[in-house]
């Protein structure tokens, strides 16, 4: 292994009583607890995550006073790499909550590449669902794809179920898009340098301008 990439910093967000904090102790400590107790103050935890022999540190926050009016403040969402947009299985009211949720992070948040950040739709307490197939909504995939989620899965914090194929999915996503950022920047750094070799004279020109990408004189 190489050591440590880098920290990714996943933000959870959602009605209140959707499971938040169950899905971040899950996610982090496997724990559960059955007794509910609203968020006051920051909910945070961590997790190493290995990827093609690339170590990343995820850190997971769940901040607390943002239900009111579903609005994702900046100071919560700087530098966030992704999000998790929470759900409630059992309400299906919760789940059109989630696109003003999403809306409002989209508001105050933005990639490294300055597009959006990947959003993962999730809607937890599946295993309160009746349903021996409730892991599997096509209802709830459809509604994440027409509204811009990144992907969308049913869990469950008390069973575990799909809690790390949710997060894998969306640290892959993150990854994904910065490793095509990356490589974009070395095609553009070999542009740079073929452009020297071919015309000297267009050295000063490239110098000067990676001088001042670097905020450099």
């Amino acid at each position: 292994m190489s050591g440590f990439r880098s920290d990714l910093k996943i933000i959870v967000i959602g009605t209140s009583g959707t499971g938040k904090t169950s899905f971040v102790n899950k996610w982090t400590k496997n724990i559960f607890s059955d007794t509910y107790k609203a968020t006051i103050v920051s909910e945070f935890g961590f997790k190493i995550f290995e990827q093609e022999g690339k170590l990343y540190r995820i850190q997971l926050w769940d901040l607390a006073g943002q239900d009111k009016n579903a609005m994702v403040t900046k100071i919560f969402a700087k530098d966030a790499h992704g999000c998790v947009v929470m759900s409630d299985a059992t309400n299906i009211q919760t789940r059109e909550d989630t696109l003003r949720w999403k809306s409002s992070v989209d508001e105050v948040a933005t990639f490294l590449d300055g597009g959006k950040l990947p959003c993962l739709l999730v809607e937890n307490k599946a295993d309160l669902i009746d349903d021996a197939n409730a892991e599997n909504c096509p209802e709830l995939e459809s509604f994440g794809t027409n509204n811009g989620f990144c992907g969308s899965f049913r869990t469950s914090a008390k069973t575990g179920l799909n809690i790390n194929e949710a997060m894998n999915y969306l640290i892959k996503n993150i990854i994904q898009r910065m490793e095509a950022m990356q490589s974009k920047e070395g095609e553009v750094f070999k542009t740079e340098r073929n452009v020297v070799a071919l015309d000297p004279e267009k050295h000063s020109e490239v110098a000067t301008k990676r001088k001042q990408k670097d905020g450099c004189c």
